[in-house]
């Protein structure tokens, strides 16, 4: 959905932010170093073993009784903002100033061979500042718990079927004000998804495409969203480490909202985005990921953001 902007222009705190990003990166090096004193074993060579992408799609699934646990930083960056008098997205005003941060918490369980649940943490830290208002979000976003199931396997497993299903609860605040901003829509959201991977000779290609419907609330029937990912994925091998490029494109579609069965205007949202990022695995259980998401289309509008993704997956088991 899309909100009016009125923030006030002022000094942002990002201490918060600092702090937890350095969490982020200590724990990374902890992990690293304890890892390597643990096992002193070279995995240069190996093949990839888990497939996973810098927007947490995972076409494959984990083995039973497999954890995964993945954590995102999303630092969202905007040259374009809607306008609510001018009724469109334009380039965002030298006193206006965007900040939001995204820290997201998956952990995912393989119950069996052909079925993982999992749930999403999310937490957010909104600030917009203008010269009318200060509008801040922080705190915690709408959870998800979700699971996926294997439909088919090739005998070869160069090509992979899985359904997913996921719902998301309203665990974020609604409060929309000249001081508040949500970070939740308020909603109970139904996702319905369907993941493919076909391994080619020299790259993996993968695609999700997923339809999500949402709930009313407060009166308001939020509009569902669909939406479509293509990941190409390949992983090669130097004598210093494992690393691997990623690169792809999505779009999604979100319906307008309606009241009383009347279109609300101006909530209708759509995007084309493309992206390329890439990782580095260490010892098999460990991956740092990055990723640069760019929209290139949103709302008949050309090029209104980029988002810088930071992830960090560990494999336990």
């Amino acid at each position: 959905m899309l909100f009016e902007f009125f923030h006030i222009r002022n000094y942002v705190d990002m201490s918060g932010k600092r702090i937890l990003l350095f969490s982020w990166i200590l724990t990374v090096s902890v992990s690293l170093f304890g890892q390597q004193k643990k096992e002193g074993i070279n995995t240069v060579g190996v093949d990839t073993v888990l497939y996973q992408s810098v927007y947490n799609l995972r076409p494959v699934l984990l083995k039973k009784n497999k954890i995964l646990v993945n954590t995102r930083l999303d630092f969202p960056r905007f040259y374009k903002m809607y306008i609510q008098q001018q009724k469109k997205l334009t380039k965002v005003p030298s006193y206006i100033v965007l900040n939001e941060f995204y820290f997201n918490t998956y952990l995912t369980y393989g119950v069996s061979n052909k079925i993982n649940f999992y749930t999403i943490i999310p937490l957010v830290d909104i600030h917009h500042f203008s010269p009318m208002s200060i509008q801040k979000g922080v705190g915690l976003g709408d959870a998800e718990l979700g699971g996926t199931y294997q439909i088919t396997k090739s005998d070869t497993g160069k090509n992979i079927l899985s359904g997913e299903l996921r719902i998301t609860f309203p665990t974020g605040k609604t409060t929309y004000s000249m001081q508040d901003y949500p970070t939740g829509i308020g909603s109970f959201r139904f996702m319905a998804a369907i993941n493919g991977l076909t391994k080619l000779k020299h790259c993996n290609l993968w695609y999700t495409a997923y339809y999500e419907y949402r709930t009313n609330h407060n009166g308001i029937n939020a509009g569902d969203e669909t939406g479509l990912f293509i990941t190409i994925q390949k992983p090669f091998n130097l004598s210093i480490g494992n690393f691997g490029i990623e690169y792809g494109a999505n779009g999604y579609y979100n319906f307008y909202d309606s009241k009383s069965g009347t279109k609300i205007p101006n909530t209708q949202d759509y995007a084309v985005n493309i992206y390329a990022g890439g990782w580095y695995r260490y010892l098999e259980k460990i991956y740092i990921r990055f990723g640069v998401p760019y929209s290139v289309f949103q709302n008949n509008t050309w090029f209104t953001k980029y988002r810088v993704l930071l992830q960090l997956d560990y494999l336990i088991n």
